[in-house]
C-alpha cells in the first residue's frame, strides 16, 4: 500500500492460511529480481534507511500488530482472508499513514481520493529449513517451469498479481501498482488526471537508472538513450518517452537537469560495483501537463525515486485530457 503515490513509506503485508503475518514499512523501493532499488543503509544507521519492521530479519520496531485485525477461513475451492489495518500509528502499533511529516494529507477522510495498491498470491515449490537446498532444487524446478521467478532463497516462488508490475516482475515498484479510488457511498469511477504525468516520470526514472548503471552518468538527452536504456525488461516503455518528447512535447512540457559531477545523491552501482546512500551524481525530471480546462498537473522525480505530483482544479482524466 502506497498511500502517497510517491514510492516512499509504502507498507508491505503478508499472511498465510494459518493467519501468520508480518508487515514492513519501506522507506523507499527495495531491490530484487533484477529490479533496482534505491540505495540505502542496510543497518538503518543513516537518514536514507531502508526499512523498519519487527520481522526478525530486519531487527526493527515497526508493525501494525496488535492493532490490526486479520482472519482467514476455508471455502469450497480455497481460502479467504479479511484484514483491517489501523490508519494512524500510536505508541502501541504503526498505521498505514505512517511516513513523511505531512502524510496526514493522504487520509481519505480528509479528501485523499486515490491510493496505490497491489495484491498478490505467492506459491513456493517446496519448503525447507536448510537454505542450501534452494541453490540445488530451484534451478531444477525452473528448467521445467520457467515462470518460477528466481533460483535463490528470496525469489524461488511463483506470484500472481492483481496489477502487473511490468517487465521486472518485482512487487517493490509502487508506481506500477493499481489505483484504488476512495469514496463514501456510491460514486462513479473517476480516473486520475495525474496518471499520464506519473507514468511518464516513472519511465524516465527507469531509463536514467539503467543509463547510470551502465555508464556512470545520467543523460540530458532522453532521445539519444531511449533505445539503449528504456526496455520492457527494466520496466520502461520506450514509446511513452519518445512520444512525450516529440509528438506531445508541448502538452507535457518536460524539463530535465543533470549534474554528473555532483556526489551528494544516491550512488547506483556501475557495471555491478557497489551502491551506496550517497556519493552519486544527480538528475531531476519535471513535467507540467496542460489539461483541457487550462489547469495543470505538475510532477517531479529525481534519482532518489521520490515522485511528487500535484494538480490544480478538479475533474477526471476522461473529462480533462481529450487527446489521450
Amino acid at each position: 500500500v502506497d498511500v502517497s503515490g510517491t514510492n516512499y513509506y509504502y507498507k508491505e503485508f503478508e499472511m498465510n492460511y494459518l493467519n501468520a503475518t508480518y508487515d514492513v514499512l519501506w522507506r523507499a523501493a527495495d531491490t530484487g529480481l533484477g529490479s533496482t532499488g534505491v540505495p540505502c543503509c542496510d543497518d538503518n544507521s543513516c537518514a536514507r534507511w531502508c526499512q523498519n519492521s519487527t520481522y526478525p530479519l530486519f531487527k526493527g520496531t515497526w508493525s501494525m500488530f496488535p492493532r490490526m485485525r486479520t482472519a482467514t477461513g476455508r471455502t469450497k475451492t480455497g481460502w479467504v482472508a479479511e484484514i483491517a489495518f489501523p490508519l494512524r500509528g500510536d505508541a502501541a502499533a504503526g498505521g498505514l499513514l505512517d511516513g513523511g511529516a505531512d502524510w496526514e494529507q493522504f487520509d481519505p477522510n480528509k479528501g485523499a481520493r486515490y491510493w496505490m495498491m497491489d495484491f498478490s498470491r505467492a506459491e513456493h515449490p517446496f519448503f525447507t529449513s536448510n537454505s542450501s537446498n534452494f541453490g540445488v532444487l530451484c534451478p531444477l524446478v525452473q528448467k521445467t517451469q520457467p515462470t518460477l521467478l528466481g533460483q535463490d532463497q528470496w525469489s524461488c516462488y511463483w506470484e500472481w498479481a492483481w496489477q502487473s508490475v511490468g517487465g521486472h516482475r518485482y512487487m517493490h515498484n509502487p508506481n506500477t501498482w493499481g489505483y484504488v479510488q476512495m469514496a463514501s457511498g456510491k460514486e462513479t469511477v473517476c480516473r486520475d488526471v495525474q496518471w499520464p504525468t506519473r507514468h511518464l516520470l516513472s519511465q524516465i526514472y527507469q531509463l536514467q537508472i539503467a543509463k547510470v548503471q551502465a555508464e556512470g552518468s545520467y543523460t540530458a538527452d532522453l532521445l539519444s538513450s531511449v533505445k539503449s536504456y528504456c526496455t520492457i525488461a527494466n520496466g520502461c516503455n520506450a514509446t511513452t518517452v519518445m512520444e512525450a518528447a516529440t509528438t506531445y512535447s508541448k502538452l507535457f512540457n518536460l524539463q530535465l537537469t543533470v549534474d554528473n559531477n555532483d556526489t551528494s545523491c544516491v550512488l547506483y552501482g556501475v557495471k555491478g560495483s557497489g551502491s551506496a546512500p550517497t556519493g552519486g551524481p544527480c538528475f531531476r525530471a519535471s513535467v507540467s501537463m496542460v489539461l483541457d480546462s487550462g489547469d495543470r498537473v505538475q510532477g517531479v522525480i529525481d534519482e532518489s525515486r521520490y515522485l511528487n505530483v500535484t494538480s490544480s482544479g478538479s475533474g477526471c482524466l476522461d473529462d480533462q485530457v481529450s487527446w489521450l
